[in-house]
């Protein structure tokens, strides 16, 4: 009986009953949060072995994604993969040095970012290499190691040569005295890791004339990691090339390695 003089009524409550309509509704909430927020969820970009591939004649390059519904676009050109681009079926084989670019797609997900793979065709022109000498333990094959046309992995022991002198000098000697279009450098930037990309490069012929200059940014606060190549145009008749490196004589003041030196990380030099 309630307070007023009303009788009280006894109402039964179905426990299962009650139990299966929550689980119910909760699936039913979970299912429609999760197709509204398709539209806003971005993909992964697609997997591959190697960004820099260096290759005499020719060679393939393999992708891999393996989300149900999910296909992979490219493009040869340097432009950026939208959804009439090309899409990836098997090893993309060329012959040529190409910017291959590649993104994942499906329906009702954003597009992933792009991945670049930056594929050079080398002449075989190097025959020695000579000069600094890279630093234990990042010293696997020596001074050899960069000109065996192999990137380096994603590990730093991989393939990685590891310097750390204030000034780095290499001498490059072809096989004989011929044009070439340009020379390029694979360097690694992993900041947390204490490598740094350099302060200056330059690029001297044997008679001491300057081929080739490159600053790069001083960051004040730390960068993301990547691997790049960079490239200086040759264009004439020589018998070789001097590289000569500036390195930070010591990691900046706003990383917490500070007063330390520094690693300058290349696993590749080639010719085309």
């Amino acid at each position: 009986m309630f307070a007023n003089g009303t009788p009280a009524r006894c109402i039964l409550i179905n426990l299962f009953l009650l139990r299966k309509l929550i689980f119910h509704f909760v699936f039913l909430f979970f299912f429609f949060c999760r197709v509204f927020a398709q539209g806003t969820i971005q993909l992964a970009p697609p997997q591959t072995p190697s960004t820099r591939v260096f290759f005499h004649l020719s060679t393939c390059i393999s992708f891999d994604f393996r989300q149900p519904g999910a296909i992979i676009r490219y493009a040869l050109n340097g432009d950026e993969p939208d959804e009439s681009s090309a899409i990836y079926k098997e090893p993309i084989c060329i012959s040529g040095s190409v910017v291959l670019k590649a993104k994942s797609f499906a329906k009702g997900f954003i597009s992933s970012e792009t991945i670049t793979v930056k594929c050079i065709k080398t002449k075989d022109a190097i025959k020695s290499v000579s000069g600094t000498n890279p630093e234990e333990p990042y010293n696997k094959g020596g001074l050899s190691a960069m000109v065996d046309k192999l990137a380096g992995g994603k590990s730093i022991r991989d393939r990685w040569l590891g310097f750390r002198s204030d000034t780095v000098v290499w001498e490059i000697g072809f096989f004989k005295k011929q044009k070439l279009k340009k020379i390029h450098i694979s360097l690694m930037q992993a900041q947390a890791s204490w490598i740094f990309y350099p302060v200056k490069m330059e690029l001297i012929s044997f008679s001491g004339k300057m081929l080739g200059l490159g600053f790069f940014n001083i960051s004040t606060s730390q960068a993301p990691d990547e691997t790049r190549i960079f490239s200086f145009p040759i264009d004439r008749k020589l018998k070789g090339v001097i590289i000569r490196i500036q390195n930070y004589s010591s990691i900046p003041d706003w990383h917490s390695g500070k007063g330390n030196k520094p690693w300058l990380f290349v696993d590749e030099i080639s010719v085309e």
